[in-house]
């Protein structure tokens, strides 16, 4: 090979190199504590799931967590290091569940609703699908069903998802099913069902372009700076939510809408950050306060 051709296959080699080690870097932590993730709230400040309220008798699809420092459910996000650009990088997302039933694994659907537009309808769903009635092992991007998709009993899942990736992929960490004292060494509250058994938390992460460019096919334009509420849920099949909904007590088949249910959360930007900041609303409260004390001085 001339030495000029061997000099830009090295060239290349060394930028491909470059490139794939900064995207490594970059990824999300699927097994970091919960301290590098973002907990997930909800307007009706109770418990963020309570124990014993699934619908199949399997506790594996039993999501719990409280307010005093064990959270049912969280987010991440990686921007992938390239400042400026809002529609690449990772979302991830986090929920414990209390137990992982024998045998070993997580056996269920776990389902993250995305109301991109916050206008009350599920737009898409990504999930974890291990259900035994789904194609197994698999996390997805994947399509509401045809119904209205604002209530527990309105929504349905294509199970077929438009977007697939294998679990514990080669290039990236985007997987992890394990205890909770894996994921935080210093939790003691291990048991929050009390069910004999430790609790578990669920991670899954997908490439952020792919979320984008599937709401850009229904007409939501979004980035990582958008408005977004969740709807998180489990199932033993991945046409629907009929195990565990976060957020209220039961209601996997109620007709309530999301928000009149409790079961959609707090608005957050895609990357995680709660809308309004409290910085913000705290500066808000404070201009609003003085504003007052200017009126009646004058």
């Amino acid at each position: 090979m001339p030495r000029r051709s061997r000099l830009v296959c090295l060239a290349v080699t060394a930028l491909a190199f470059v490139a794939s080690g900064s995207a490594r870097s970059a990824m999300i932590d699927v097994t970091s504590d919960n301290s590098d993730w973002t907990v997930v709230n909800y307007p009706i400040v109770t418990v963020p799931d309570d124990p014993n309220d699934h619908q199949t008798g399997i506790s594996e699809g039993d999501i719990v967590g409280n307010n005093t420092g064990d959270p049912a459910v969280l987010t991440n996000f990686d921007d992938n290091g390239t400042p400026g650009i809002l529609d690449d990088g990772y979302i991830g997302f986090r929920v414990r569940v209390a137990e992982d039933k024998p045998p070993p694994g997580f056996e269920s659907f776990f389902g993250v609703g995305m109301d991109a537009n916050t206008d009350g309808v599920i737009d898409l769903f990504l999930a974890v699908d291990n259900s035994p009635s789904g194609a197994g092992n698999q996390i997805g991007i994947f399509s509401p069903g045809a119904g209205a998709n604002t209530s527990p009993d309105t929504t349905t899942i294509i199970t077929t998802p438009l977007v697939s990736y294998a679990e514990n992929d080669p290039l990236y960490d985007n997987y992890d099913f394990s205890p909770v004292t894996t994921i935080d060494p210093g939790e003691t509250n291990t048991d929050l069902d009390a069910g004999g058994k430790e609790d578990y938390y669920l991670t899954f992460v997908v490439p952020f372009d792919d979320v984008v460019a599937q709401l850009g096919i229904i007409g939501i334009t979004f980035d990582e700076n958008s408005t977004v509420q969740y709807v998180f849920g489990t199932s033993t099949q991945a046409n629907a939510l009929n195990q565990d909904l976060a957020g209220p007590n039961g209601g996997t088949t109620s007709s309530l809408t999301w928000e009149q249910l409790g079961a959609i959360s707090l608005e957050y930007s895609a990357s995680g950050t709660p809308i309004p900041e409290p910085s913000t609303a705290a500066l808000l409260g404070l201009g609003l306060v003085s504003l007052a004390a200017v009126r009646r001085l004058v």
